[in-house]
């Protein structure tokens, strides 16, 4: 890991494990629903379209404007306002998990996962992966694969760079599914209030962004992704 990219590599891992820890948590909690991604939604949408489900299909229809209206932000805020992102991206991961342990079992699961419909979007539309790489923080089907054929072109090739994007994803499954299987026992025990535990993750990738700031000079920091002057925010 690069000396300057280190506080970006824990901020992914820390992010993928708030990922998978909310993933789960939606599951368990609300009717099986995975509230990071919007492909079951979408499909469920059209179900209940084609099968004249109107009341279903008017809260899947909701689930998607929220989950469109994060990516629209995401983009909206940098031109207008000067600020770094990820710090609202942070702040809005900590307002949902607050919401989402008040909010009563019986409800209706679709809405009781707007705010994780809104947090996941944002999140992943804000944060970019370190070293160059193509990861997402909230959901694992791309690191699978890249995974995968990253060990596979190492075993065949020993190839290093195979090797460093393979221990990469394997990492960020791992931080993934750790967040996962932590969420079901706290769920086990403690019921749906158990979310509020990813509170201290979420605050841990707050001090993280802030020491990240830290180390970059002012020329430094567009090439981190994120122009602090301006809070225009580039893909590096």
């Amino acid at each position: 890991m690069h000396t300057e990219l280190k506080y970006r590599f824990l901020i992914h891992y820390t992010l993928s494990f708030i990922g998978g820890y909310l993933g789960l948590y939606a599951i368990v909690s609300r009717a099986d629903l995975f509230g990071n991604a919007q492909t079951a939604n979408l499909l469920y949408l059209v179900r209940d379209l084609v099968g004249r489900n109107f009341p279903d299909m008017l809260l899947r229809f909701g689930a998607l404007a929220v989950y469109m209206s994060a990516v629209i932000l995401t983009v909206w805020i940098p031109a207008h306002f000067s600020m770094d992102l990820r710090y609202i991206s942070i702040g809005i991961d900590i307002c949902a998990v607050l919401l989402l342990g008040f909010l009563p079992s019986e409800m209706s699961p679709v809405i009781a996962l707007y705010p994780v419909f809104f947090a996941m979007p944002f999140q992943w539309c804000t944060f970019k992966a370190p070293g160059g790489y193509n990861s997402s923080t909230i959901f694992s089907t791309n690191n699978l694969r890249q995974f995968t054929s990253a060990l596979t072109e190492f075993l065949m090739k020993k190839d290093s760079a195979q090797r460093d994007k393979a221990k990469f994803y394997g990492m960020t499954l791992l931080s993934f599914h750790t967040g996962a299987a932590l969420s079901l026992i706290l769920y086990m025990v403690c019921d749906i209030p158990g979310i509020w535990f990813c509170l201290i993750p979420a605050f841990g990738a707050t001090w993280l962004v802030s020491a990240d700031i830290r180390t970059l000079s002012p020329e430094a920091v567009p090439a981190a992704g994120y122009l602090k002057i301006s809070g225009q925010k580039e893909q590096a």
